[in-house]
């Protein structure tokens, strides 16, 4: 299993990446999880549905099982840390792309646009490896990309990205 870092400003275009890339890896028979990183605190459960309920009572872990889906919910814990539910759940898979957890231990692909009006974060965050853009790459200060050896992709290539990750594994 190896994970890989998806991260971007807000809009750039991560999960639409990510969901093109996991289609992608599905049709080549590449066995793909996702997990998705947020830094803010917010709910994910339905407050005043039962298992919410349960959760509030104190049960730990919760689960939630219908006819097509399951879902157990955990505290955030040093016991339950993106890096356990990587080892306990992901174990089975080729590779894992998270959306986020910006300050994690794997390599990272930044995706970039310029209509955000912010530059990239590769110059600023470690373990940046490659830069996608829909954008001409010239405009992300190829200069800084070239003196960081961080590679740069279109991001209508996902064949080319999906070729790097495997190639990185």
């Amino acid at each position: 299993m190896t994970p890989f870092h998806i991260i971007g400003h807000a809009g750039c275009g991560k999960t639409t990446l990510i969901a093109d890339l996991v289609r992608l890896f599905v049709e080549k028979g590449i066995r793909v999880g996702s997990m998705k990183h947020s830094s803010h605190v917010h709910e994910l459960d339905k407050p005043g549905k039962d298992s919410h309920c349960h959760r509030q009572a104190g049960a730990v872990p919760v689960s939630m099982v219908t006819q097509t889906m399951s879902a157990v919910y955990l505290p955030r814990t040093q016991e339950y840390t993106p890096q356990k539910l990587l080892d306990i759940f992901y174990a089975h898979v080729d590779i894992v792309l998270i959306e986020g957890w910006i300050s994690g231990p794997y390599d990272k692909i930044e995706v970039w646009r310029k209509t955000m009006g912010r530059p990239p974060l590769f110059s600023s965050v470690k373990q940046v490896k490659a830069l996608v853009s829909d954008d001409s790459l010239s405009t992300a200060d190829t200069s800084c990309v070239a003196n960081q050896k961080i590679s740069c992709f279109q991001r209508s290539d996902l064949s080319g990205i999906m070729a790097y990750l495997l190639a990185l594994t």
